[in-house]
């Protein structure tokens, strides 16, 4: 026989006053991606600018020909002269994060809000001059593959052979989207153990050393449609990175407000850089030579 129970049970809904809400102790954070190519340019300049100036100018040098001397009194030395110029890079790229914190978001809060909002702070910048760089790529004058495609080991090597042929046997890196990486562990060369020294791919999920190049991986690359990306073989030399103001910050306290405002800032320019050829270079007809100028230091691999 069935029994009824009798009265009523205490529930959640009955037994709300008693029952707290609990706020976990960390917080669920956006990702932040790596910093990788501002280590991989040219930051030299920067030493030059570090007091004063906006306008940095760099001058060009060209190379010389060597001539063939004939023996003899009438045969005089002709002596090589070239026209040279210089490349520009205007310092102008001012950007800043910043955040007013208010005093009773301060008191009663259980976070470290101001500790984490000052990293944040700090990588919206990274971020920007990242993508600063990464837009530089598409204006390479040298290219390989095509857009939402693999990335070949043909490819690779006839980015290789570009650099090479203009004499950048070292101080380059390969630099990939996750795409284009993913492809890349597709040719067994760089994923077998059969042909690499060191632990391969296939088990690291890291890209190896490629023809004497280091490779790395950066998730800040430019997309100029869906599934493609401007990945890059690039000499340090080919880019130019001049932060006048590396990230800065500043704190003041607002009465206005009752509330701290918190800022971070940096003053830079990216730039490609312009290379005089090897090539060397003799004047005609009596009139001074001039410099030939390029970007063989750097390819365009479009990939995905």
């Amino acid at each position: 026989m069935a029994v009824t129970p009798g009265g009523v049970e205490i529930t959640s809904t009955v037994h709300a006053a008693f029952l707290p809400e609990v706020w976990a102790s960390d917080t669920q954070d956006a990702i932040m991606f790596k910093e990788v190519l501002g280590k991989l340019v040219n930051t030299d300049y920067e030493v030059e600018v570090a007091s004063m100036g906006r306008i940095l100018h760099i001058p060009h040098r060209s190379n010389l020909a060597v001539q063939t001397k004939t023996e003899g009194l009438n045969n005089a030395i002709d002596f090589n002269a070239v026209t040279q110029t210089h490349q520009d890079i205007t310092i102008s790229t001012y950007e800043y994060s910043a955040v007013l914190l208010n005093a009773v978001v301060q008191v009663q809060s259980k976070y470290e809000d101001r500790r984490a909002l000052a990293e944040r702070m700090g990588y919206a910048l990274m971020r920007g001059m990242e993508v600063a760089i990464a837009n530089l790529f598409q204006n390479f004058s040298q290219s390989v593959g095509a857009y939402g495609g693999d990335t070949s080991d043909a490819d690779i090597r006839r980015a290789w052979q570009y650099l090479a042929d203009a004499g950048f046997y070292d101080g380059a890196s390969w630099v990939f989207s996750p795409g284009a990486a993913q492809s890349i562990f597709g040719v067994d060369r760089y994923v077998s153990k059969d042909f690499q020294t060191q632990e391969p791919a296939i088990v690291t999920a890291k890209l190896p050393t490629m023809y004497g190049h280091p490779a790395y991986v950066c998730n800040l690359l430019r997309s100029p449609s869906s599934g493609a990306h401007d990945n890059a073989l690039l000499h340090r030399s080919s880019v130019i990175l001049v932060r006048q103001v590396k990230p800065t910050a500043k704190e003041q306290y607002r009465i206005e407000w009752n509330a701290d405002a918190l800022l971070i800032y940096d003053l830079y320019a990216v730039a490609e850089a312009e290379q005089p050829t090897e090539t060397p270079l003799s004047q005609s007809g009596g009139a001074p030579a001039t410099e030939v100028l390029s970007d063989q230091g750097a390819v365009l691999i479009r990939g995905k």
